[in-house]
């Protein structure tokens, strides 16, 4: 079992995101969702970059030099919780303990699964930086890769598009408990080719069922 006292709480959370939103907007900054997906990502990568080589990317997109907060207090917590959690998931994804994404609820059901946009935004921003995911020659990693990256915005599908539509009418999604079940099960899919973790047990969401 993971080791619940090194978790993130819900206030580091929180905490996290309002630094990440305190950088300047010319930077480009992913919100806490997105840097989530992110360094998911790099986690499941058959080879982990070096955190000087990832972590910059969180505070800038773009690659702006230095980005940061303008404080170098709020800079080392920054620092401090994000690898907290790219811990966190390493943890998790090391132990066969079942993912946990962030994502931020939207407040129109019918737009509840699109929560889920940033995340996996995230991911497709760590897997165009380093090799070892989209140019992957496992049916299993390109396969659980097509679940995670249906979610993206419509904007940044580009040739999945196309991909997406199939999936949609083949495989559809009802809601957001049943759409995390499906992400968290190709995650770790992905993790299972690329690293040789164990596969967690999950569980199938139950209906109505949401996050807390």
């Amino acid at each position: 079992m993971s080791d619940k006292s090194n978790a993130v709480t819900d206030d580091e959370f929180v905490e996290a995101d309002e630094l990440l939103a305190s950088i300047p907007v010319e930077a480009e900054a992913m919100d806490l969702a997105e840097a989530d997906g992110f360094m998911t990502a790099v986690q499941l990568l058959p080879k982990t970059p070096e955190t000087k080589d990832w972590l910059p990317h969180i505070l800038s997109t773009i690659g702006a030099k230095d980005a940061g907060t303008g404080s170098a207090a709020s800079d080392k917590r920054l620092r401090a919780l994000l690898l907290k959690r790219f811990h966190q998931i390493g943890d998790q994804l090391t132990q066969a303990v079942p993912l946990d994404p962030v994502y931020f609820e939207a407040e129109d059901e019918k737009a509840a699964i699109e929560a889920l946009e940033p995340f996996a935004l995230g991911c497709l921003e760590a897997a165009q930086t380093w090799p070892g995911i989209l140019d992957t020659n496992s049916r299993a990693v390109a396969r659980s890769l097509h679940g995670v990256l249906r979610h993206l915005p419509e904007e940044a599908l580009g040739d999945f598009a196309q991909v997406k539509t199939i999936l949609d009418k083949e495989a559809p999604l009802e809601d957001l408990p049943s759409a995390l079940s499906d992400m968290v099960s190709c995650l770790a899919e992905i993790a299972h080719e690329t690293k040789g973790y164990d596969l967690p047990e999950l569980n199938e969401p139950e209906e109505g069922e949401e996050k807390a």
